[in-house]
């Protein structure tokens, strides 16, 4: 299934990782998140613990995710300049 944005792909995935860690409306275990470079290419979608690094600035969106690609893409651009600065 192809997803029309990143946006779109990170909602899924949450969906997926929650279900997996049995986390609730309230409560969520599975302390995942996305990490993007400057370019807003998903370098890896983890756990803090199994990310591998990256030789630039990077992005940590927690997920579960479930707001716009503008959202998304705000905030990548927003750490990415805090990171820069």
């Amino acid at each position: 299934m192809k997803h029309q944005t990143m946006a779109d792909y990170l909602m899924e995935q949450s969906e997926e990782i929650c279900e997996m860690n049995d986390c609730t409306e309230d409560e969520h275990f599975c302390e995942s998140y996305a990490y993007f470079n400057r370019e807003h290419t998903l370098l890896d979608l983890c756990a803090s613990d199994y990310f591998q690094g990256y030789s630039g600035p990077v992005a940590v969106i927690p997920l579960p995710w479930a707001g716009t690609q503008e959202d998304l893409e705000t905030e990548i651009d927003n750490q990415i300049a805090e990171e820069e600065a």
